[in-house]
């Protein structure tokens, strides 16, 4: 059974992080995760993410890439990212 992550940050600028987010898709394919983006209707610098993968291992395997994290430093994330994840009950 697979996982779905609740992933929130902060980011400089939703647009700027969109592109950088919507650049890093076949990553993301790539390694089995499928994910949305989310923005607060009253902070749009706030984002979340809704991610799926087949494990947690799969999940925390791409997300400690050094790829991701150049990636998200390139976007303009300025928060550490947190996780809830979740699995289906």
């Amino acid at each position: 059974m697979g996982i779905t992550v609740i992933i929130s940050h902060q980011v400089e600028d939703f647009q700027r992080w969109k592109i950088g987010f919507d650049a890093h898709e076949s990553a993301r394919s790539g390694a089995g995760i499928t994910a949305s983006a989310y923005r607060k209707l009253d902070d749009p610098n706030n984002v979340y993410v809704i991610a799926t993968a087949a494990s947690k291992e799969v999940f925390d395997a791409f997300i400690s890439s050094p790829g991701l994290q150049e990636a998200m430093q390139k976007a303009g994330v300025i928060s550490p990212p947190e996780f809830t994840i979740l699995e289906q009950g």
